[in-house]
This record gives structure tokens, C-alpha cells and sequence, in this order.
């Protein structure tokens, strides 16, 4: 009866690591500068990835490996120097709003509590078995880099060079892998749990301090906002599962913590913020800032335009009013200000178009995804699939939390807080329009994100629960002023008297029946689309794993030597001997995975010639490979077994083959043709 209870025990530890891999650092960083609790909470994932990425260089120039021990010996000069600096650059007041009572404290907390359990519910429910290995183009590769990272020792953007095949060393974001290889157990399990841990903590605990930060004045939408973000599609399960965008998705849910400390900066360096805030905690609010976006850059470098665009309306909203002031009373020095600031925008605009690697992914090629009005239905109501691929049922649109954001962004016209908040909505929604389609003469702005809609749309539901949120609360507090002005409920003072309770529960009320109107957040969708990589079918070949094939892989490397480099159609398993057991793979990324090495490719068309191509044999030799994985043809991911590696089929494995294990039609052999 409690089987299922124990059989989380396991899992529960591993999510309890993750979350301690990814918070404590920077916790421990951040605690002495005082920044409060809320926020050193909401900070900390990003300050801990930059910790690990100059201490990932550190180890690997000392020869240490990267683990644990590592880890927390590199990031402990950190945390002494903020203990020794926290004495006299401190915070006197937390950077939270002074609204933040216990009551409101509790409030906020059981908002991301039950936000959180929403969102893993129906994580755990996609996935399956925590062990469960991905079957995404992306998460096999990421699974691979942990491997290489806990084999090699070595954790920099630059060390992960190996598995993009032969060649000079290529940089690749490594903040997730670094954090997530510091887990013990296995790849699979610990970079499917750290989707919990990103999307079911650290993603709603900064869209709260978000909330808090933009909207200081209305504590119901610090609560409501986490809550209300559980039922968008779009984050976690569409980036994180379904496109496996494990590095991308971490630098996504950073964002809003990253951008609530913009924000509280902004405001403290106008005018009227400047008059109660000393100077050196606005230097030191600038240099967590710093910090932030440097763990930001850390996991994903794409992050920082994302925080660049939302921004950017806040910039406009305190400076604007600045600049007419300033015009006005000091022509000259404010309009050079004012040109100094366009000569710098426009200089570092130069020195990133003339980026090598900016270029090529401002021109990544892209196909069509939808048009408009699809793609604003996209955009609006959170659609779990392009309506190109499946034509959109009822039930698949996010339409009350869609409708009310809407009427969020109708009232931020009231709220000028919240004004910056609703441009920045309208200019994700046009980004997402943009990248999905059609090309036109501005979509290369949406490059930044690999005109891919799926990292755009996150930001979207960030802004969008934020505004939902406030609608909630506007059109309760609407409703008590109307009550309240035909019943005498003024009894009791302030927040508890009547008004104040009855506003609490209506809100309560709200909340549970758009949770249960909309079928559980539209828990259907939900679950099916994080589900998408982690179904398996029972015929062979149908995917790059079949019903039992992951454990026929585990068992079957349990039986090869450590030196073992097993070799075969990456689309078809092969590729996952390393993930699952650590044994050498000839091809272990789907992206191009004969580049660079003619002994490779020369095997993906020749390799059933071992017995009578020399070429062939010559190139096993080169490689290394001493296994070969068979199973019968597929074609996931596109990828026509037949047409497009017709070397590891139709193999005269009779002679020149040992068998080691088969089972339902997969086996693995000794190469032995070429001794």
C-alpha cells in the first residue's frame, strides 16, 4: 500500500540536493549583505551559477576534478569575502516591499507552495520513472555533457569540446551542467529532477519577488502571481520536457529575479529614490545586479536580451521623466548625457553585430511555425501546439488566464507601476509573433532566441501572471468597494477588519475556480506535453528508445569493460550506452555527429563491409570502437535509419561478431573482424 511512498524516497533525495546545489551557495553568498530572506532566496540560483563558473576554470587549470568537495571549495572564498564585506556594505532594510507582514509573508508563501505542487504534479506525471531517459534531439546531448563531466572531471564552457566530434574547442554554456553533475547517481534521473527544482522553485519563487519588486503596492498579486504562472504551458513543461532545453530553460527562470533587482535599481537611482537610499547600497544593489546577470550568463548567454527586452520599458518609464525635467531646467549637460548614453548603446550594438558567434545566430535558419491570427492565438492563450500540427480543440486554450491578463494589461493603464509591466507583455507577444512567422524585415530580432517561439514564450508567462494577477485583484477590490458601499462593512481596523476579509477570501474563491474551471490548469495538456519525450513505443524503431530498451542498454553495459566503446545508429540508442552506463559511444550527439572525422562518416555508410573493406576495418581501428549496437530500423527525429545510416544495418554479423546479449530483437556484439 505504501510502496509508491518509499519508491519517492530515492527520488526525493536527489530533488533535496538539486535544490541544495543550486540555492545554498549563493545563500550563504548573499545572507550577509542583507538583503532579506525573500530575496536571497528568490537571488540565489544565479549567484551560485557564477561562483561555479570561474571555479570551474580554477579546478580544471589545479587538475581537480569537479564534484562536490570542489565546488564548495571554490565558492568558499566567495561566501568569506561577502561575510567580511556584509560588516560595513549591508542593507539597513530588506529589499522586499515594507508591505511584506507575516500574514502576507504566509500568503505568498502558500501561493508558491501550491503553484509548485501544481507545476511537479504534472512534471512527475510527463515523466514517468524519474530515471526515465529523454528522447529530445537537445536532451540527449545534455545528458551526454553530465556524463563527460563526471568522467572527465572538468566542468568549463570551453571543456565539453570532445562530444562535438574533432576540432579546436568550441564554447558551450555549461552553468546547468556544471550544477547538475555535482549530483551523484545517475545523468538521467538528476537532469529530469532538476526540471522540478527550476520550474517548480526557482521559476515561481522570482516571478514572487518579481511581483513584489514591480508591484510593491499590492500584495494579493505577490501571492496570486506564482500560482497563476502553474497554468501556462509554455514554462516549464514546453521548454524544459518537451524541447529539453535544460541550459536555456535555467537562464529562463532566472530572468525574473534578475529582472526584479533591475527594476528596485531603477527606482532607487531616480530622483525620488535617491533621496532615501545611500549611495553605496545603490553600488551594491548595482554589483548584485552584475552578479545576477553574469549567472545568467552562465546558463544561458541568450538570457540577457531577454532581460534586456523586459527591461527596457522600466528604462523608458524612470528616465524619460528624468530626461524632460533635465532638458528643461539643464539643457546642455542633460542633452549630453543623453548622447553620451546613444554613442555607448550604439557602440556595444557595433562590437555584438560584429560577433562571430551573435552573427550566426541572428541568422539561424528557421522554418515558418504559424501566422498571424494563429500565432497571436499562440501568444494569448498559451496553445499546447501549433495549430499547423494539430488543430486547436477548446479545451487547449489557456482562455481565463489569457482573458485576464488581457484586462491586466487594460488596467496597468491605471497602475503606473504597472504601465512598464504591460509594454514589456506587448513586447514578448510581439517577439512571438515575429519568430513564428512569417520572414520579414524585422524577424531577426527575434535571433537572439534562434527564432525558436518555445524560449520567447516563457517571458510571455512571466508578464502575463504578473498582469493576470493584478486583474484578480483589481476586479475583487472592484466587487468589496461595491459591497461596501451599499452594506456597513466597516468593522474591525486595518487588515483584519471586514473589507480586508472578505477581499482575502473572494480572492481565495477566484482562484480556486479558475484552477478548477480551466480542468486543473488544463492538467491534460499539461502532463502530454512534458510527456512528449518520455513515451515509448512498443514497436522497435519507432523512436530512439523502444518499449524496454533502456534497460536492455543498462544491462548490456553492465557486461562491457570499462575501455569498452560501443559504435552504431545514434538515432536508434546507441548514443545512450554512455549516458546510462558510461561506456564510450563513436556518436554521442544526434546535431551533426560525424563532423570533423572522415573515419565517422565512412562508417555510417560502410560499416556491414567490415568483412571485406579494409577502409572500413581501418576506420573501426581509428575510432576505437570494440562493440556494435544492433536494433532494427527507425526514423525519430526524421532521421530514415535506412537511407541515413545504411552502414549499421543489414551487417553479416555471421562472421567478424561475438555475441554478448539480445533480447527483443536489439543485441549487442564484440567486433572481432578487425584484430
Amino acid at each position: 500500500m505504501f510502496d509508491w511512498i518509499f519508491g519517492l524516497a530515492a527520488p526525493a533525495l536527489t530533488v533535496v540536493a538539486l535544490a541544495g546545489v543550486f540555492f545554498l551557495p549563493g545563500l550563504l553568498i548573499l545572507l550577509p549583505l542583507k538583503p532579506g530572506w525573500p530575496a536571497a532566496v528568490a537571488l540565489s540560483p544565479a549567484v551560485t551559477l557564477l561562483a561555479f563558473l570561474p571555479g570551474s576554470f580554477l579546478a580544471a587549470a589545479a587538475g581537480m576534478p569537479w564534484n562536490i568537495a570542489t565546488a564548495a571549495l571554490v565558492a568558499l572564498p566567495l561566501v568569506l569575502t561577502t561575510w567580511l564585506a556584509g560588516r560595513r556594505f549591508a542593507f539597513r532594510k530588506p529589499l522586499t516591499p515594507g508591505g511584506l507582514t507575516m500574514p502576507t509573508a504566509l500568503a505568498v508563501g502558500a501561493g508558491i507552495a501550491l503553484g509548485s505542487a501544481v507545476t511537479c504534479l504534472a512534471l512527475l506525471r510527463g515523466i514517468g520513472g524519474p530515471a526515465t531517459a529523454s528522447q529530445g534531439w537537445d536532451p540527449i546531448f545534455h545528458l551526454n555533457v553530465l556524463r563527460w563531466i563526471q568522467e572527465s572531471g572538468k566542468a568549463t564552457p570551453w571543456s565539453i569540446a570532445p562530444l562535438f566530434g574533432e576540432g579546436p574547442p568550441t564554447y558551450y554554456p555549461a552553468g546547468w551542467h556544471s550544477a547538475v553533475a555535482l549530483v551523484p547517481g545517475g545523468v538521467s534521473e538528476a537532469a529530469n529532477l532538476s526540471s522540478l527544482v527550476i520550474g517548480g522553485l526557482i521559476w515561481p519563487v522570482g516571478l514572487a519577488f518579481l511581483a513584489m519588486a514591480v508591484l510593491p503596492r499590492h500584495p494579493a498579486v505577490w501571492a496570486l502571481t506564482p500560482l497563476i504562472a502553474a497554468s501556462f504551458v509554455s514554462f516549464p513543461f514546453s521548454q524544459l520536457l518537451r524541447s529539453g532545453q535544460w541550459p536555456n530553460g535555467l537562464g529562463t527562470a532566472l530572468v525574473p529575479a534578475t529582472l526584479a533587482v533591475a527594476v528596485l535599481l531603477l527606482r532607487r537611482l531616480t530622483q525620488e529614490g535617491r533621496t532615501g537610499t545611500p549611495a553605496r547600497e545603490r553600488v551594491l544593489l548595482t554589483a548584485i545586479l552584475l552578479a545576477l546577470l553574469g549567472g545568467c550568463t552562465a546558463a544561458h548567454p541568450s538570457t540577457l536580451f531577454a532581460v534586456a527586452a523586459a527591461v527596457l520599458p522600466f528604462v523608458a518609464a524612470c528616465f524619460l521623466p528624468a530626461l524632460a525635467r533635465g532638458i528643461r531646467r539643464r539643457p546642455l549637460p542633460t542633452l549630453a548625457a543623453a548622447v553620451a548614453a546613444i554613442v555607448l548603446a550604439a557602440a556595444a550594438w557595433s562590437v555584438l553585430a560584429n560577433s562571430r558567434l551573435l552573427t550566426g545566430v541572428m541568422a539561424y535558419p528557421r522554418a515558418v511555425r504559424a501566422k498571424v491570427p494563429d500565432s497571436l492565438h499562440l501568444a494569448f492563450f498559451d496553445l499546447p501546439r501549433f495549430p499547423a500540427l494539430s488543430p486547436p480543440a477548446p479545451d487547449d486554450f489557456n482562455l481565463a488566464v489569457g482573458l485576464l491578463v488581457i484586462v491586466g494589461a487594460a488596467v496597468a493603464v491605471f497602475v503606473r507601476e504597472a504601465r512598464p509591466l504591460a509594454v514589456a507583455w506587448l513586447a514578448f507577444v510581439g517577439l512571438y509573433v515575429l519568430a513564428a512567422g512569417p520572414e520579414n524585415g524585422l524577424r531577426w530580432l527575434t535571433g537572439f532566441w534562434y527564432k525558436d517561439t518555445q524560449r520567447i514564450a516563457p517571458f510571455i508567462a512571466m508578464t502575463g501572471s504578473l498582469l493576470a494577477a493584478l486583474a484578480i485583484a483589481a476586479l475583487t477590490r472592484v466587487v468589496i468597494r461595491a459591497v461596501s458601499s451599499r452594506l456597513p462593512l466597516e468593522r474591525g481596523t486595518g487588515r483584519f477588519s471586514l473589507p480586508a476579509v472578505l477581499f482575502t477570501a473572494a480572492v481565495a474563491l477566484a482562484s480556486c475556480g479558475l484552477y478548477t474551471g480551466s480542468g486543473s490548469y488544463r492538467s491534460v495538456e499539461r502532463v502530454a506535453v512534458a510527456a512528449q519525450n518520455y513515451t515509448v513505443s512498443n514497436k522497435p524503431g519507432t523512436g530512439v528508445l523502444s518499449m524496454g530498451e533502456q534497460a536492455f542498454i543498462e544491462r548490456a553495459g553492465a557486461l562491457l569493460p570499462a575501455n569498452a566503446v560501443v559504435i552504431g545508429d545514434p538515432f536508434n540508442g546507441a548514443t545512450y550506452f554512455y549516458a546510462l552506463t558510461g561506456r564510450r559511444v563513436v556518436y554521442p550527439q544526434l546535431g551533426a555527429p560525424t563532423a570533423g572525422s572522415a573515419a565517422k562518416e565512412l562508417l555510417r555508410t560502410r560499416f556491414n563491409q567490415l568483412a571485406t573493406d579494409k577502409a572500413a576495418c581501418e576506420a573501426v581501428r581509428k575510432v576505437g570502437a570494440s562493440h556494435f549496437y544492433e536494433d532494427a530500423p527507425g526514423s525519430s527525429h526524421g532521421s530514415d535509419s535506412l537511407k541515413r545510416w545504411p552502414g549499421f544495418y543489414n551487417v553479416p554479423t555471421n562472421q567478424g561478431f561475438e555475441k554478448i546479449v539480445s533480447d527483443g530483437g536489439r543485441t549487442l556484439y564484440r567486433i572481432t573482424a578487425c584484430r
